[in-house]
């Protein structure tokens, strides 16, 4: 299984969130990634940000699984004045989903807040409340799709909040675990928690690698591997 992730998160375009803090003006971050569960299903993704002004940032992702394709545009604004602690935004996106012969409208918005710290190393706190609705879309499971494939398929109407803790205990490596809870109009309320360690590679690539391991809901447990290049 981790061969074939490993391949997935290579070839395929990643699943990342964005954080309260701009990009740098002209720079761009990049993440590639792949997940697959115990019972087979797995998705691949693709994600970018570019700093457009010294409080905003434009992002994309690409998302794809078994059962249909997804593509966002996003765009984020700093809501605070960059002096002290505290960063918050504010963010809103379109796309579309393509699911069989469907091309269905997709619109999103989010809240973030984060702070950076000190100590044990230094790291940072991020908290998201992401609302994602569908235009016109069916319930996406079907008599013949097994339920946890349809798990990673776009709900008509989602609320997402990720709280993120990170930690870098060294030079090289960052320890990061998140708690995502998310409500499905499809599937009712589920929490998984997804730790991960991030690596330095050799250039400007970084190597993550990590699970996720569903706390409640009928998600199955989960590995990840993903690439994050930054330039």
């Amino acid at each position: 299984m981790i061969r074939y992730v490993l391949m997935l998160a290579l070839l395929l375009p990643l699943s990342a969130q964005a954080g309260p803090w701009p990009r740098e003006v002209g720079q761009t971050f990049v993440s590639l990634s792949g997940e697959r569960n115990r019972a087979g299903a797995s998705y691949a993704s693709a994600y970018g940000e570019y700093g457009l002004t010294p409080r905003s940032t434009l992002g994309v992702e690409l998302g794809r699984s078994a059962g249909e394709t997804t593509a966002i545009l996003w765009w984020q604004r700093a809501l605070d004045d960059g002096q002290g602690v505290h960063r918050i935004a504010l963010q809103s996106g379109v796309g579309a989903v393509r699911r069989g012969d469907d091309l269905l409208p997709l619109a999103q918005g989010a809240l973030s807040w984060g702070r950076g710290f000190d100590r044990w190393g230094g790291g940072w706190m991020t908290a998201q409340v992401l609302a994602r609705m569908t235009g016109g879309a069916p319930d996406p499971r079907s008599p013949d799709m097994p339920s946890l494939a349809a798990s990673f398929l776009t709900a008509k109407r989602v609320v997402k909040a990720d709280l993120t803790l990170g930690l870098r205990p060294r030079d090289g490596l960052m320890v990061i675990n998140s708690l995502w809870l998310e409500d499905r109009q499809d599937e009712g309320f589920a929490a998984r928690l997804a730790p991960s360690l991030v690596f330095d590679a050799p250039g400007p690539v970084q190597i993550e690698l990590g699970v996720v391991q569903p706390l409640s809901g009928g998600a199955e447990q989960a590995v990840r591997l993903g690439t994050w290049l930054e330039f």
